[in-house]
């Protein structure tokens, strides 16, 4: 199939209209206009080791959650770590496309995934593009719900920052949150669960009345690769692997 074949596919189950205004997802890297995908990686980033995986064992596109190129670039010398991976892409002969915040807010994405896996059903949608979910719990505790999530996911990157003893309404978004907060304090959130957050930003929410839990950004976001895997299953490419994923139960 070809490469822009694909991904117009994959707009079509994951619509560009839904990624924030900031964001810079998309077929970043195309080797040459007609350039077919047979074989796809899917990852969370473009790493290093991603690419040398792509490049031995013969996947001529890179699917990722989070965009390789953020911001514009000023040269292909490799002078800087992403110029040096998109030349590195482009020589192997390599494409790489990415579904980020659009990815999030998606119905069955990121968000979705993540309250899943935390045995919580969401019932709004909330930040900008979407991009959480609110949730209602059955009563509990902020310890005995920490403790239960840490067993979920580990507790490499996990952060608890202590706004209230109770936990109902919990506010749920993958990867970075700090930007959320005010939303989530808003709509009477006694929780939010995230990737993660800058301590200052926890600390005010906390302040506020709103407990937080990080449970690392990977952690939070790779349980939804299986997601995309599929997605790209469907738009056509059936040989696929998923690199370097921890599982978790759902």
């Amino acid at each position: 199939m070809k490469t822009k074949k694909l991904y117009e596919e994959l707009e079509k189950m994951i619509p560009p209209q839904l990624s924030c205004s900031w964001d810079n997802d998309g077929l970043s890297v195309l080797p040459e206009p007609e350039h077919q995908t047979v074989r796809a990686l899917i990852s969370l980033d473009v790493r290093g080791e991603v690419i040398e995986y792509a490049k031995s064992h013969g996947y001529d596109t890179v699917i990722t959650h989070h965009p390789l190129i953020f911001s514009g670039l000023k040269e292909l010398s490799g002078k800087t770590v992403v110029s040096d991976k998109a030349a590195q892409l482009i020589r192997a002969g390599i494409a790489a496309m990415s579904f980020h915040t659009r990815f999030d807010a998606n119905d069955g994405g990121v968000s979705d995934i993540f309250c899943r896996t935390l045995g919580l059903t969401p019932f709004l949608k909330f930040g900008e593009g979407d991009c959480g979910r609110i949730c209602e719990a059955d009563p509990t505790d902020l310890d005995a719900f920490a403790k239960k999530t840490a067993g979920i996911f580990g507790t490499s990157h996990f952060f608890c920052e202590k706004g209230g003893d109770a936990v109902r309404r919990i506010a749920v978004c993958g990867g970075s949150a700090a930007d959320l907060v005010p939303d989530a304090l808003a709509l009477g959130c006694d929780l939010m669960v995230c990737g993660e957050m800058r301590y200052h930003s926890a600390i005010d929410a906390a302040d506020r009345g709103m407990s937080v839990i990080c449970v690392g950004h990977y952690e939070s976001e790779a349980p939804a690769l299986a997601q995309l895997q599929k997605l790209v299953s469907d738009a056509g490419i059936k040989d696929t692997y998923i690199y370097g994923v921890k599982q978790y139960a759902v």
